[in-house]
């Protein structure tokens, strides 16, 4: 007879999240990254490793930040206000609400006058009342944020109080005159520090040699006469690209003036941008896909190191791992005798919470059902259904029924009791 020191049976959560942990095989892990594209550090939320019996079912679930809120807004047009959920100062004013413009600036004024302007501006401007003020324009350019594929922009505050953002994102915005050219970039608002930036992820060029071909990358008070603005060099309203770049604009003291500075590191903050994110599922070493959904089922028979890689918004990509450790061979005995070891025999499930439609039977050599549970966290203690008189020693056989979706799963085996 096998001596037993640990008899638990893994059974997984069906709603386990992958985490992101370094490959244990360095030399297989540059195999893999020679077929994928140019993957940034991972910003997947991911939860522990998981741990099973062989071919048991485990749900893989990979996220990408918080589910953003989508704007649904008119071509040129203004949508809002929205809560900051923070109180952040511009200029010297205190807000609590900004809106939205179309062709990608924010405001923290209605600005009714703005509805309807297609076109990018020069900063500071005291000569144009149709524009908007008050603005932050991260860049400001022709878009087109309507028809198939939209919303294409999106917001949310993530994080905790002190240090909150404010991301509002364009996701792969057509350009008004380019529409097979597209932008992603993000406008974000710090808490506390009241420091401005904008992370452009793809901003090519639109050269229709028209007002449409010009963009802007700044900041403008709400003063028509006396108009303060700060803009990045080169980005006022002018033709020009950018890919992969952040700035920031830093106040001083007062608020008067701000000072425009490149960003040492570039990456977009994670906000999840509706539908516009693609999940790519790889096994081991393996370059072929076998699942594009943000969740998956495996039920791997050895352990295996499972990779996921998301696309965000058709460009950038980040990657995170899971390991299912695959325990062989299932316990086969337990030893109800009190002493504080192997009492009872226990099925887990990791985490118990997430655990449905479980159900496990248990029966002697006679084929008399001696235990029958569907709560995953109350083992047996050897007993007729735990509360009955003592079972003898001998073999029984146990039965799992694991149910998802539809489709049953059956894990089947024997163990011997031993008092």
């Amino acid at each position: 007879m096998r001596t037993v020191k640990n008899n638990q049976l893994i059974i997984p959560s069906l709603q386990q999240r992958v985490t992101g942990h370094w490959p244990l095989v360095i030399g297989h892990w540059l195999l893999f990254l020679l077929f994928l594209p140019t993957i940034l550090s991972a910003q997947i939320d991911a939860g522990p490793d998981v741990t099973i019996n062989p071919g048991v079912p485990v749900t893989l679930k990979a996220t990408y930040g918080k589910l953003a809120t989508g704007v649904p807004i008119a071509a040129n047009g203004v949508s809002g206000p929205y809560d900051i959920l923070f109180s952040f100062k511009f200029f010297g004013n205190i807000y609590e609400q900004f809106y939205i413009g179309a062709n990608g600036w924010i405001s923290f004024s209605s600005n009714p006058q703005a509805i309807g302007v297609d076109y990018a501006f020069s900063i500071p401007n005291s000569t144009n009342n149709d524009i908007p003020r008050n603005c932050i324009l991260g860049p400001n350019e022709a878009l087109f944020p309507v028809g198939n594929g939209s919303p294409f922009i999106y917001f949310d505050t993530v994080g905790q109080a002190p240090d909150r953002k404010l991301v509002v994102m364009w996701c792969q915005c057509p350009m008004k005159t380019c529409p097979d050219s597209t932008v992603t970039f993000q406008i974000i608002l710090n808490e506390t520090t009241h420091i401005i930036e904008t992370r452009i992820s793809n901003k090519p060029k639109c050269t229709t040699l028209s007002d449409d071909s010009f963009a802007t990358l700044g900041i403008q008070d709400g003063s028509v006469t006396s108009s303060r603005g700060f803009v990045v060099p080169g980005k006022n309203y002018s033709i020009w690209e950018a890919h992969k770049e952040a700035w920031r604009f830093v106040p001083d003291a007062t608020q008067d003036t701000y000072t425009p500075e490149p960003m040492p590191e570039y990456q977009l903050i994670s906000i999840t941008p509706g539908n516009k994110i693609v999940y790519n599922w790889f096994e081991g070493t393996s370059t072929e896909l076998f699942s594009m959904d943000f969740s998956t089922v495996v039920s791997p028979m050895q352990t295996t190191k499972y990779f996921v890689v998301a696309t965000i918004c058709s460009g950038e990509k980040f990657t995170d791992s899971v390991t299912v450790t695959v325990l062989n061979p299932i316990p086969n005995a337990f030893s109800p005798n009190g002493d504080g070891v192997n009492d009872t025999f226990n099925i887990l499930g990791l985490p118990v919470e997430s655990i449905t439609r479980y159900h496990i039977h248990i029966y002697n050599r006679w084929g008399q059902m001696v235990f029958s549970e569907t709560d995953i966290s109350n083992p047996w203690n050897g007993k007729m259904n735990n509360t009955g008189e003592e079972c003898p020693d001998g073999v029984y056989g146990w039965v799992i029924f694991y149910e998802k979706e539809g489709t049953t799963t059956t894990n089947k085996g024997t163990l011997t009791l031993l008092r």
